[in-house]
């Protein structure tokens, strides 16, 4: 049983996937030591952008792509695009079937200890922030655009398309969230299934549970606990 395990262990990993795009998107220095792994099946679009490990400790498989929620979910394509500009700062993993897209001049900052499960997506044409020792569960929607425009019948104005999305540190973000341009989300806040957050709730205290379509308060004084760890001291 113990080999089985090692060689699906060996065989999940897409060998071809993590040489191309350590060696393509990262200095020499940093690519040899392999921190992209990518599992099952990788599509790669345009990679014309630029990927910076802001860490001190850079190692293999600090960036783990691809893995989460394989065993829950048919195995299909991530797909990494980057034309814009996107900060890894510490460990991150983004799971299987999987969407992030940077467009050009956009830029993403992820944390430390970022987890984004299966079947989720990451659109991003401005900006979109991840502080540290976030779980965002699967099929999520994250974006900071409309895609389009809309346009005012009053005076002919045109609404802002793209705004900012700042998502603080020890959030929680159950599945089937969508996440829209302009959400602010204060440190250690949970965010109920199946929810649409599209504002800044930066006036809600930490701990808190926002929910619903919009998403509004729901709770306050209540916390995740991250599998063994204190939030508090993580």
């Amino acid at each position: 049983m113990k080999h089985w395990m090692f060689i699906k262990k060996i065989l999940s990993r897409n060998y071809w996937a993590i040489l191309y795009f350590n060696f393509k998107m990262l200095p020499f220095e940093q690519a040899v030591r392999l921190p992209f792994v990518f599992f099952h099946k990788v599509r790669f679009g345009d990679l014309s952008g630029t990927v910076l490990l802001n860490s001190p400790n850079v190692h293999r498989g600090m960036i783990k792509i691809g893995k989460l929620g394989s065993g829950m979910f048919p195995r299909n394509h991530t797909v990494i695009n980057i034309e814009g500009f996107v900060q890894f700062t510490g460990r991150t993993n983004l799971g299987c079937g999987s969407l992030l897209n940077v467009k050009k001049n956009a830029k993403v900052f992820l944390g430390d200890k970022v987890s984004i499960s299966a079947n989720s997506k990451i659109y991003c044409e401005e900006s979109i922030s991840f502080g540290n020792q976030i779980n965002v569960s699967w099929e999520c929607q994250i974006f900071d655009t409309d895609f389009h425009y809309m346009q005012s019948l009053d005076n002919g104005s045109l609404f802002a398309r793209t705004r900012p999305v700042t998502i603080g540190s020890y959030c929680w973000i159950a599945n089937r969230v969508n996440v829209m341009k302009g959400t602010v989300l204060p440190d250690h806040t949970i965010v109920a299934s199946n929810s649409l957050c599209n504002k800044d709730y930066s006036n809600i205290s930490e701990y808190s549970v926002v929910g619903g379509s919009p998403a509004k308060l729901l709770k306050q004084g209540v916390k995740r606990m991250f599998e063994g760890i204190d939030i508090k001291n993580p």
